[in-house]
């Protein structure tokens, strides 16, 4: 016979004054010296913008615009999405496109992959694997997705901002500013899909063989997690990237820069030193235990919730855990949950699970 367990409706056990959070206790060290005509480090959980250095201005940005065109391409789309596989008819244009920068080499009426397109132009940075997917997306309509960038960077709030092309080859009316692209890596990088194609340094699909051209993701590898980079003469050397350190997480933007890996690394040894996370509670780790049969049973958190480096004020965690537990309880199993203000506003919910096997 199959052991039943009955857990009651979760009620309030508990309501906790964690912390406060204030600004950093000691003075901030100077930032580094760099080389980028515009420059941005933006705390990755809220936006706020920590260094900045001419961030409105506009500039081109080369093929850091593919950064907006594989975030639709990755909209709606889990990452074992089917739809992935779906196979596409290369046309003449996108074959044509690549000239002048870097390629997939893909020739007119060649069968490829949604897929292979995404991975093509997120990685290898591929002008013909950017038109094709754009086309692949709106039905061959490679204006059409156009609109569709430009609509999304309005939706986003990206006020100084036009895309003329899905590639980021050189055109005067295809540019952007630093703050809006963080404002946009801040987005694609919630998306599950997009994420882990930018954190992809080498993969094989079908024929393909593509390594990604982010040398971040070797120089600071483990921290490093994607996005994008990009080279025309007309926008100099372009990178968006987001690294995490011990909690803390954090976007990098420079444009005409240079010396862009070593500046991104010097950028994000300071952020990372002066600007620490807040560690609420970490995955797998015990937040409160529950008593049963006269033991303590340890309930760990189901994933790591942080307050962020810049965050400041109160924090408070309300718990919520069954009245009445009745039955066998496996281990992982959900016993309740943990939710986190910050100044009485929701910051996140994280489930409370059994740690181990509980006989009741």
């Amino acid at each position: 016979m199959t052991s039943k367990k009955r857990l009651t409706a979760l009620i309030p056990a508990l309501a906790l004054v964690l912390a406060l959070l204030p600004a950093p206790a000691r003075a901030v060290d100077d930032p580094p010296d760099i080389t980028a005509t515009s420059a941005l480090v933006a705390d990755a959980y809220t936006g706020e913008i920590i260094f900045e250095e001419n961030i409105d201005e506009e500039r081109a940005i080369a093929s850091v615009t593919k950064m907006m065109t594989g975030y639709l391409a990755c909209e709606g789309l889990a990452l074992d999405d089917k739809r992935l596989d779906e196979t596409f008819t290369v046309s003449q244009h996108a074959a044509d496109s690549d000239k002048d920068g870097t390629s997939l080499y893909l020739l007119a009426d060649q069968e490829v992959t949604y897929e292979e397109l995404l991975y093509g132009t997120m990685l290898r940075s591929g002008n013909d694997a950017a038109v094709a997917l754009a086309e692949a997306i709106c039905d061959g309509d490679e204006d059409a997705f156009i609109d569709k960038m430009n609509e999304k960077a309005q939706e986003l709030g990206m006020e100084h901002t036009h895309y003329s092309n899905p590639s980021g080859l050189i055109d005067e009316d295809n540019y952007s500013t630093a703050r809006d692209l963080a404002k946009l890596a801040k987005a694609a990088m919630e998306n599950e899909l997009f994420a882990k194609v930018v954190g992809t340094w080498y993969i094989e699909l079908g024929e393909f063989k593509i390594e990604n051209h982010n040398q971040l993701l070797q120089d600071m590898k483990g921290e490093c997690l994607g996005i994008k980079t990009g080279f025309t003469t007309l926008a100099g050397s372009t990178l968006v990237s987001c690294a995490q350190r011990d909690g803390s997480k954090f976007i990098v933007v420079t444009l005409n820069d240079n010396n862009q890996f070593a500046d991104h690394k010097a950028l994000y040894n300071w952020a990372f030193e002066n600007y620490p996370a807040h560690v609420l509670c970490a995955k797998d780790a015990t937040v409160t235990t529950l008593r049963m049969n006269g033991m303590e049973v340890p309930l760990t958190a189901s994933k790591t919730v942080v307050a962020s480096s810049t965050t400041d004020g109160s924090i408070t965690c309300d718990l919520r855990l069954p009245g009445v537990v009745t039955g066998a309880v496996a281990q992982g199993s959900v016993a309740g949950t943990a939710t986190y203000y910050l100044n009485g506003e929701v910051l996140d919910t994280v489930d409370l699970l059994f740690s181990t096997f509980v006989v009741n």
